[in-house]
């Protein structure tokens, strides 16, 4: 018992010793530690004895040899024991195990992955497998054209014939490189070429794939035909350049070359009798001239015609001036007549053979130009012929010049009618437009369609999207359902 109470003091002046200490080296350095960090120095508390036997209770009993008792020295520093983490509690004996998770969160996340596989993995594989070893290659051809006309010429007077048909106006091929693209479009060339290099043949070959091919077995018509050329083919104008791109896909290189061969050709063909068109419509008005001057022209010369039938004198002029050549000749017989007859009433009667004479030869001589003085035409010779039915010298000189007149108006006019149509097939001539190709269709080398690779990145990422719209739809409507 006394040992027992030594041993218990001496701890006790250790535990105030070890205090006194810390309390100087807290004062020295604060702060040091964390305060939570507080050393327990206090002495262990005896652990409690064993049962012992009761033979070996007396030897238990004597006192064992006690190791002399170690002074503290004063400035030792007794060291702390270190702050450690705390354990979780999961870590410690016994803790309780963490609950699993719910059926429905792993069911959840099972549910995302199944989707995921479908609908992106699936559309990617079954896309691998077409583009890598179903899909045929597609050749393809390219042609680039453009329809071009010939220069402006430099006549004025042609110039206006050309302003008022359009011929070569930029707006006219404009509208000439549109109609040409709506035409490759068309259902007529879809007729051309199919029968010129048989469409249905060259898209429905052996080498071809299912889904890329032509099936005639859905709707084999025409318009069905013309939509699968739109699909295989592409046309596009560039209108500030004046160009028209063309490009057509087929199975193989001789196809795809003929079919974009005989589609220039046939559009050379159409800008051809657009511009036949177009000059006939420049010369439509020049020509329609000339027809009334024609007739005009004709029933001009029919009138001179009839009028020489009628009055059996080719050229009324000259018979006038040989009718006033025959009349002076007359007045100059008539004056030496009178002349002789004077002079012969100087020495003779009146009643004389010769003064009968001369008097019958004058008054036959001025009969004779009374006579011919009506014939050409005078007022009295008018009112004695109007009475007697014959037509006047004067009357039918003016009637045959006014015949006269007008077949000349006429045969001047058919001239200027038939220069202006002359200078107008002329002019349509010159601006005739044309197509002009300047990237011939060659032999393609090698195939362009399908592009494997990126069709098949493009399948995933598509699915992908899609794929990620419909989960967050889902879980949208799901959320707010709830």
């Amino acid at each position: 018992m006394t040992e027992n109470a030594i041993s218990g003091g001496s701890a006790a002046r250790l535990g105030a010793r070890a205090r006194t200490v810390l309390q100087a080296l807290s004062d020295k350095a604060p702060q040091a530690y964390p305060a939570a960090a507080e050393p327990n120095v206090t002495s262990p508390a005896p652990a409690a004895a064993a049962p012992v036997p009761v033979r070996g209770r007396r030897a238990a009993q004597a006192p064992a040899p006690s190791a002399p008792a170690e002074e503290p020295t004063p400035n030792k520093i007794v060291p702390l024991p270190r702050r450690m983490r705390p354990t979780p509690k999961g870590d410690q004996a016994g803790a309780p195990k963490p609950e699993p998770r719910p059926a429905a969160t792993r069911a959840k996340k099972s549910l995302v992955k199944v989707s995921a596989m479908l609908a992106i993995g699936l559309p990617t594989a079954l896309a691998s497998l077409y583009y890598g070893f179903i899909a045929a290659p597609q050749y393809v051809v390219e042609a680039k054209f453009a329809i071009r006309g010939a220069e402006e010429a430099s006549s004025s007077t042609l110039g206006g014939v050309s302003q008022l048909a359009g011929l070569n106006s930029p707006m006219a091929v404009v509208s000439d490189s549109y109609i040409v693209q709506q035409f490759i479009e068309s259902r007529q060339l879809v007729e051309k070429l199919q029968n010129s290099v048989d469409l249905r043949a060259a898209y429905t070959r052996d080498g071809a794939d299912f889904l890329a091919r032509y099936r005639p077995y859905e709707q084999d018509t025409t318009e069905h035909l013309t939509k699968f050329w739109n699909a295989v083919s592409y046309v596009y104008y560039e209108p500030i350049s004046g160009i028209i791109s063309f490009n057509v896909r087929a199975f193989t290189p001789d196809d795809a070359l003929k079919i974009a061969r005989e589609t220039v050709r046939e559009s050379e063909n159409l800008v051809n009798k657009l511009s036949e068109r177009a000059r006939e419509d420049a010369i439509f008005n020049t020509k329609q001239e000339l027809s009334r001057t024609e007739l005009r022209l004709k029933f001009a010369r029919k009138a001179i015609q009839d009028y020489r039938d009628r009055e059996g004198s080719v050229d009324p002029s000259k018979s006038a001036e040989s009718q006033l050549t025959i009349i002076s000749g007359l007045e100059g017989d008539l004056a030496k007549q009178e002349a002789e007859y004077a002079s012969t009433s100087a020495f003779m009667t009146k009643d004389a053979p010769t003064m009968r004479l001369l008097k019958n030869r004058i008054d036959a001589l001025r009969k004779r130009i009374d006579a011919e003085k009506a014939k050409v035409g005078s007022l009295e010779a008018q009112q004695a012929a109007a009475g007697k039915g014959r037509p006047l010298l004067s009357s039918s000189f003016a009637e045959y010049e006014q015949l006269e007149t007008e077949r000349d108006f006429a045969q001047k006019a058919y001239e200027a009618a038939l220069t202006a149509v002359e200078n107008a097939r002329v002019r349509s001539e010159r601006q005739g437009r044309y197509l002009a190709t300047f990237v011939e269709p060659t032999v393609p080398q090698g195939s362009l369609y399908p592009s494997r690779i990126s069709s098949v990145l493009l399948v995933a990422l598509c699915s992908a999207i899609a794929w990620a719209i419909g989960v967050l739809i889902f879980y949208g409507i799901r959320d707010h359902s709830a």
